[in-house]
C-alpha cells in the first residue's frame, strides 16, 4: 500500500512516517505543488494531507479527487479546529480526518477506515453492474439467468491489525499479572446495525461510513497508550491498560452516550461490554487474555439481550454504581 503525506511541518512529517513504518510505502511532499506531481506521477492509494496556515490540504484534497478519484483522502486538522474538522472534512470531500494531535492510533483507524470504504464502495459498484447485467439478459429471455449471489460486507477485520491488537494485549496482560496494576477490556456493538441497514436498504458501502465515524469516536474518548480495532460481526475491541474497574467504567459509559451522536446511524444505540482486572478491587483476582475476551463476550450478549443501549460487566465484576449527585 502506497500512502504520500503531505505535511510541512519536519518533526509531524517524521512522526507520520513511523507511524506508517511497516504498515505502508509512504512518501512524503512539503509543498502543494510537489504532492500534486506526485499524484500526476503514480497516484497513491492514500493521500494523509496537513489543513494549517501554512498548508492548504483541503485545496490538495479537491485536486486530488478530480486527479485522481481512486485516492482516499485523509485530512488532519489542528486542536483548534476540533468542533468543525468533520464538516469542513465533509464539505471538501475528503474520506476522513484526524485531529491533532495526532496519535498512532487515530491515524492507523482512519487509515484503514478509507480502505475498507473504498474496498466496499468498489464491491457494492460491481454488484449494481452485475445485477443490471442479470437485468438485461433477463429482458431478452424468457428464462433468466440464476440468481446473483449477494456480496457479502467485509468486517473490517485486517488480519495485521489483528495480529498486533492480540500481541500487545497478550503482552499487557502479562506484565499486568506479574506487576499487579488493572487493565480492561471494552467490547463495543452498534444494536441492530444488519437489520436496520436492511430495513432501509442501505447501499452496503454505508457500513464503511458508520465503521469510520465509530472509530473516530473511540479515538476521541481514548488515551494515547490505549488500543483499539475492529472486531468481527461490526463490532470493536478497546484495550485499556492501567486503568482501574471505575475508570473503564466510565469510559464504557461515555462510549454508549457518544455513538448514539452518530450521523451515519441515526436514532442507533451501542452496547459495550465491560471486562476488567483490578487487583486493587480484588487482591485475589487472576487475569488472562481469554478470560478477559471469554467475560466480554458474556457481558455484550447479556447487554444485547436486556434491549442494548447500556453498559455490562461479567456477573463477577459488578460496575460501581453512579451516586445521585455525582458529576462525574
Amino acid at each position: 500500500m502506497r500512502v504520500l503525506v503531505a505535511e510541512p511541518s519536519v518533526p509531524v512529517r517524521n512522526a507520520l512516517r513511523k507511524f506508517l513504518d511497516g504498515v505502508a510505502d509512504v512518501q512524503t511532499a512539503t509543498y502543494l505543488d510537489e504532492a500534486v506531481q506526485v499524484v500526476r506521477a503514480r497516484a497513491p492509494e492514500v493521500l494523509i494531507a496537513a489543513v494549517s496556515g501554512s498548508f492548504d490540504g483541503e485545496v490538495l484534497c479537491a485536486q486530488v479527487k478530480k486527479l485522481a478519484p481512486q485516492t482516499r483522502v485523509v485530512l488532519t486538522y489542528p486542536p483548534t479546529e476540533f468542533e468543525r474538522a468533520a464538516d469542513r472534512a465533509e464539505e471538501t470531500g475528503a474520506d476522513g480526518f484526524v485531529v491533532g494531535p495526532l496519535k498512532r492510533h487515530a491515524v492507523l483507524a482512519q487509515l484503514h477506515a478509507v480502505l475498507v470504504q473504498r474496498e466496499l464502495y468498489d464491491k457494492w459498484q460491481a454488484r449494481e453492474a452485475e445485477l443490471a447485467r442479470a437485468k438485461a439478459e433477463k429482458d431478452s429471455k424468457k428464462n433468466g439467468p440464476p440468481a446473483v449471489a449477494p456480496v457479502r460486507p467485509s468486517t473490517g477485520v485486517n488480519q495485521a491489525d489483528e495480529a498486533f491488537f492480540k500481541k500487545y494485549m497478550l503482552l499487557e496482560v502479562k506484565r499486568s499479572k506479574r506487576y499487579r496494576y488493572p487493565v480492561a477490556l471494552l467490547l463495543v456493538a452498534l444494536d441492530g446495525l444488519d437489520a436496520k441497514l436492511k430495513a432501509q436498504k442501505a447501499p452496503e458501502f454505508q457500513r464503511a461510513a458508520i465503521r469510520a465515524e465509530v472509530l473516530q469516536a473511540l479515538s476521541q474518548l481514548t488515551r494515547d497508550i490505549d488500543l483499539l480495532m475492529p472486531f468481527a460481526g461490526e463490532k470493536y475491541l478497546v484495550f485499556l491498560p492501567h486503568t482501574p474497574r471505575s475508570g473503564c467504567s466510565t469510559v464504557a459509559r461515555r462510549v454508549v452516550a457518544r455513538l448514539r451522536e452518530l450521523a451515519s446511524f441515526p436514532g442507533g444505540t451501542a452496547s459495550v461490554a465491560v471486562a476488567s482486572f483490578d487487583p486493587k478491587v480484588d487482591p485475589r483476582a487472576q487475569v488472562s487474555f481469554g478470560g478477559l475476551v471469554r467475560d466480554a463476550t458474556h457481558a455484550l450478549k447479556k447487554a444485547q439481550a436486556a434491549g442494548g443501549d447500556r453498559v455490562e460487566a461479567p456477573d463477577t465484576q459488578p460496575l460501581p454504581r453512579r451516586s445521585r449527585i455525582s458529576m462525574g
